[in-house]
């Protein structure tokens, strides 16, 4: 997916490590989000992960790519400065 000229990557994701109220860690389901400069996906400027009952709140793909484009929107100058490094 194309976004504000990055390209991203969302893939499902069943191990992702997150503390709950009781301080405990817990594996969760979700997405690994992968953000490149292009199309090419060589040069990976940033990747996080949305886990269910966390980040989003149901494990859709549609809530993800709406959690991946809210933090770009964030993350975009830093990203910019990024690939300007590079």
């Amino acid at each position: 997916m194309r976004y504000k000229g990055f390209y991203i990557k969302i893939s499902p994701d069943s191990n992702i490590r997150r503390v709950d109220k009781k301080g405990r860690d817990i594996l969760c389901e979700g997405f690994l989000i992968q953000v490149f400069a292009d199309e090419t996906e060589r040069i990976e400027i940033d990747n996080f992960s949305a886990a269910v009952g966390f980040e989003i709140l149901e494990n859709s793909f549609a809530e993800a790519v709406q959690f991946s484009k809210d933090f770009v929107e964030c993350e975009e100058k830093e990203y910019c400065r990024i690939i300007d490094e590079e």
